[in-house]
């Protein structure tokens, strides 16, 4: 149960950034919503999440960094 409500709070979380990424003159109206409204919201939030998320160096870079500090 307490799983079934981390995925409702997550789902939440990506719709509500979801639907704040759109301008609001063109955002649907939460009374009107679909669960095509709610899929499309949940992965819009996904990907502005994603975009903003941690930067990690290329796998190459690292590589390099470390070989460059043993000599």
């Amino acid at each position: 149960m307490v799983g079934g409500l981390y995925l409702l709070a997550l789902l939440f979380v990506f719709a509500t950034v979801g639907r704040q990424s759109v301008p609001r003159r063109e955002r649907t109206d939460l009374r009107s919503w679909t669960l095509r409204d709610v899929y499309y919201n949940v992965r819009r939030g996904v990907t502005v999440l994603g975009q903003h998320g941690p930067s990690y160096p290329a796998l190459g870079e690292a590589e390099r960094t470390t070989a460059q500090r043993t000599r």
